[in-house]
């Protein structure tokens, strides 16, 4: 099996910053993130070694995938990157040039498209979303198999923040009713709940109520329909912002889109900021809203 993921990274220092990209305090947390973004999905999925008690050596195993290619697309020079990291996890750089920066995502979508006949699966991910789970292609291509390829399954995003309420927290919570009406009448879906019994117990599904993950990963049959639409590359910014847009809206557009239910870390991937586990908010008790 080959993939395919692709990362859009940018960073410039400015006054009055408004987002994590363009604040100069968060420079090196920035540089740390996409350096260990990077390595773990070599790790998962590379070539890995197995150390050797007895013999006092290192034995290599072969990797999980046939083929992993990373590409990181920046805008002029206005990035982390450096050639070692890029030589070290084995990562193409691809050079952009945008007026508009937060457009960087988009051109995610034309390295795909380029490159759709040479790909098992096709992932764009957020610079900052650091993935533990070496199962993450099975749990897909399981999700694919049971409910055809009309559908794509996201993972749930969190954060790990010991001053929040609780360590941990699941950041993409449902999005206002008006909104979400509106989006997911744009693709026709006749179950809001899927449910898939498996030997290891049951897994439910849900039609994602905020369908942004800042990730999404597609098998060479999704992105092929994707890519057939007449709304692919459309730059269409309507959904938040363009970042948000880039990674979303063009999926809403042609699939349903699900989430883990129950359990929701089925399948998850950790967002490397505390941005929104800090957001000083009231407590909901469990079930209070449906309460009236």
């Amino acid at each position: 099996m080959r993939a395919l993921v692709v990362f859009a990274h940018y960073f410039r220092a400015e006054p009055n910053p408004t987002y994590s990209s363009n604040d100069a305090r968060r420079r090196e947390v920035r540089r740390r993130s996409i350096e260990r973004v990077l390595l773990a999905w070599r790790a998962h999925f590379g070539e890995s070694a197995v150390l050797n008690v007895e013999h006092r050596k290192f034995e290599l195993a072969a990797p999980a995938l046939d083929a992993l290619d990373l590409v990181v697309l920046v805008n002029r020079d206005d990035h982390l990157l450096d050639d070692a990291l890029l030589q070290r996890c084995g990562v193409q750089k691809i050079v952009v040039d945008l007026d508009q920066p937060r457009a960087l995502p988009f051109a995610a979508h034309r390295v795909m498209a380029d490159r759709k006949t040479l790909y098992d699966w096709f992932v764009y991910s957020e610079e900052d979303l650091l993935l533990h789970d070496a199962s993450l292609f099975g749990k897909l291509a399981a999700f694919q198999a049971q409910f055809g390829p009309r559908r794509v399954l996201l993972p749930n995003r969190y954060e790990i923040n010991a001053a929040a309420l609780r360590p941990k927290t699941y950041i993409d919570g449902d999005l206002r009713f008006a909104l979400m009406s509106r989006l997911l009448a744009m693709v026709e879906e006749r179950d809001d709940i899927l449910v898939h019994r498996r030997d290891d117990g049951v897994v439910k599904y849900a039609r994602a109520r905020n369908p942004h993950s800042g990730f999404f990963a597609l098998s060479a049959e999704q992105l092929g329909v994707w890519s057939r639409q007449p709304h692919f590359l459309d730059m269409d910014c309507s959904f938040i912002s363009p970042l948000e847009s880039a990674a979303t809206l063009g999926l809403l557009k042609t699939f349903s889109i699900f989430k883990p239910a129950q359990p929701m870390h089925h399948l998850e991937i950790e967002h490397l900021d505390n941005k929104f586990s800090g957001m000083p908010l009231p407590v909901l008790l469990r079930g209070e809203i449906g309460a009236g």
